[in-house]
């Protein structure tokens, strides 16, 4: 499946309310690989070890699912 095309939505009830809840797939693309990919410069590493120590978040290839946007949106009593 391509990633781009990945989303959900539903609507849910919080608290009563009803609210439409989105979500949709951030694909890993060529700019993100500069800093997150698998063969990264040693410079830029050597950046991101030092602002980002805890950091995991590399070893990604083109395509590879990065995270999701989310948005929720309060409906009207009614559920529209």
């Amino acid at each position: 499946m391509d990633p781009t095309s990945l989303e959900y939505s539903e609507v849910v009830s919080t608290d009563g309310r009803s609210e439409l809840w989105y979500m949709k797939a951030i694909p890993t693309g060529s700019i993100c690989l500069l800093c997150h990919g698998q063969d990264i410069d040693a410079d830029v590493q050597k950046a991101l070890t030092r602002l980002y120590p805890q950091d995991q978040a590399t070893g990604f290839s083109p395509g590879d699912i990065r995270g999701a946007f989310t948005v929720t949106r309060p409906l009207n009593g009614k559920g529209e």
